[in-house]
């Protein structure tokens, strides 16, 4: 499971997860791991949602920030180049993930 640090300094460290649905083993444990976060393309921070909350622009040099998806952690992951096959099985299982939300009445 690829990690970052928050950039406000806490003690929980972010999953960069792949997955659409988010890694199991760091929503089980959110104590410990954030698994939703913000990214500073600029200075290239990380915000967990408690430190960075709903701002807008990054906290350190005012970039603005953006909420990464599956596909943008596999860039992150990767330094910019994202193997093809990875690629794919994202997008497939994004989109399964989005089926089977519309299945169970989700949004």
């Amino acid at each position: 499971m690829p990690i970052a640090e928050c950039a406000g300094g806490c003690p929980r460290v972010i999953s960069l997860s792949v997955d659409p649905a988010g890694n199991p083993v760091a929503a089980a444990q959110p104590e410990h791991f954030a698994t939703r976060y913000q990214h500073c393309p600029s200075c290239r921070r990380f915000w967990c949602e408690r430190c960075g909350g709903e701002a807008l622009a990054c906290l350190r040099c005012g970039g603005p920030l953006e909420s990464p998806t599956p596909r943008h952690a596999l860039d992150i992951i990767f330094g910019g180049r994202i193997p093809e096959g990875l690629l794919a099985s994202i997008d497939l299982r994004a989109a399964a993930s989005e089926d089977d939300s519309k299945r169970q009445g989700g949004s």
